[in-house]
């Protein structure tokens, strides 16, 4: 959006620096002089409209071509992220923590780094009482055996 700003500014500039040096008020000069003069200045303006036209143009593209996969890898991440969430509500914490170490080589937002560490660290303590608890279950079935 900016690169259009730019770029209708300058094209402005060159217009208006064409125009303003086609409007001095010099004692005019014979008829057959004036003509070639005012056809080159009319060119050399728009060589440079075009010029300024073109440049804001591919300007844009550059900017548009550059946003587009940043855009795409954010949207991956957040599907990647939603993905992990659905394990973890589902209590299958190691698919869950499979799919988050799948981010650590992606290109994240602010935002959405801070969401996977918390969703890590969440994970991981999860994990560990699962795992707890099952040796807890284990443990006492041994204990509770009656002569």
């Amino acid at each position: 959006m900016k690169f259009k700003a730019i770029g209708a500014g300058m094209v402005a500039c060159a217009l208006a620096v064409s125009l303003s040096s086609c409007s001095k008020s010099e004692t005019p000069a014979p008829p057959e002089t004036q003509m070639p003069a005012q056809p080159t200045t009319t060119k050399a303006a728009k060589q440079a409209a075009e010029q300024a036209s073109t440049a804001a143009t591919q300007a844009v593209q550059t900017a548009t071509a550059a946003a587009q996969p940043a855009a795409a890898a954010t949207a991956e991440a957040q599907g990647l992220i939603d993905k992990a969430k659905n394990f973890v509500t589902e209590k299958k914490y190691q698919d869950a923590l499979n799919v988050v170490n799948q981010l650590t080589n992606m290109k994240l937002t602010p935002e959405q780094q801070k969401l996977v560490d918390d969703l890590k660290a969440q994970i991981q303590k999860l994990m560990a009482a699962q795992a707890t608890s099952e040796a807890t279950k284990a443990a006492g079935g041994l204990l509770n055996t009656k002569p």
